[in-house]
Parts: structure tokens; C-alpha cells; sequence
């Protein structure tokens, strides 16, 4: 063993240090990371939705209900138990005059693991109600979370993803 290695053993502060300065070196502590793998990739939407009357307010509902519907698995019933379906996957595209957008990344085949919505705007305003359902509000904020479900590597890149 080394003296350095004994004086910080034993509990020399400074003698580390000191050598250091005396040397005009700094002896650093490597640190090997080793590569365990890629996550995968995630893209958030946000969108805002300001009906101009009731009417729309209920197409919004449903844009929002298709959403969270559709993240989720089914329950089917089994003999014994039971089983979920798979939930939904969505295939996402920049769209430039009716064709991909090269320009922009390509996404892979995704599964939406979030939505968050919030309703009403900064101070949470509503239409009359038309139904007897409740008040369709002025405003609704939807927040989508996507996760690919292929993982990345260096030639989905080079191919535009």
C-alpha cells in the first residue's frame, strides 16, 4: 500500500491534498459507468379547446373521453378470472399538405400513458347547460403523455426517427 492510500487509511486529512499541491497534480477518482440501456422515448401534446358554444363543448367532451377510453385496457371475463385487453396503440405523423413531414422526427408506434385534463381556463367559466348532464365549461386544456413502445437505437435514427 501506498503512502498516500495509508495517510487517507488512518485518517491523515490534508496529506492528500498537500502532495497534491506539492505536485501540482490532482489525483481524481474515476468513476466507469457501464451502459445498461435506452429508454424510451416520450412526447407531450398540449392542447387547448375553446368552444364557441355548448355544442362543441360536447365534441370536446368526447375528443376527451376518446382519449382517456382508449389509454386504458378492457376487462373481458374470463372462466375463472378476470383478463385485460391490451390497450389501444397510436401511430403519430407531422402531416405538411397532405404528406409526412420529413423535416420533422418520425414517431414510432406509441401507447399513450397519460392525460390530463383541466377544465374552466384561469378562472373555471361555463356555458348554460343544454342537458340535464351539468354546465359544459368555456375552456378545456388537454395534456397528452405518448411513449413509444419500440425502443430507439442508431439506425431508426439515421432513418428519420
Amino acid at each position: 500500500m501506498g503512502g498516500l492510500a495509508l495517510a487517507d487509511l488512518v485518517g491523515a486529512t490534508g496529506a492528500r491534498e498537500a502532495f497534491e499541491i506539492s505536485q501540482g497534480e490532482v489525483i481524481t477518482q474515476r468513476m466507469e459507468l457501464a451502459f445498461k440501456n435506452v429508454n424510451r422515448r416520450n412526447f407531450t401534446y398540449n392542447f387547448k379547446m375553446i368552444p364557441k358554444n355548448s355544442r362543441e363543448a360536447d365534441e370536446i367532451r368526447k375528443i376527451v373521453f376518446a382519449f382517456k377510453s382508449n389509454m386504458l385496457p378492457e376487462m373481458l371475463n374470463g372462466r375463472d378470472r378476470d383478463t385485460m385487453t391490451v390497450p389501444n396503440t397510436f401511430n403519430i405523423q407531422y402531416m405538411y399538405k397532405g404528406k409526412e413531414n420529413d423535416y420533422v422526427h418520425r414517431i414510432s408506434e406509441c401507447f399513450l400513458d397519460n392525460v390530463g385534463v383541466t377544465y374552466g381556463g384561469d378562472r373555471y367559466k361555463t356555458f348554460d347547460p343544454h342537458n340535464s348532464e351539468g354546465a359544459p365549461p368555456v375552456e378545456t386544456s388537454v395534456t397528452l403523455a405518448f411513449k413509444e413502445i419500440e425502443i430507439m437505437h442508431r439506425e431508426k435514427i439515421k432513418d428519420g426517427f
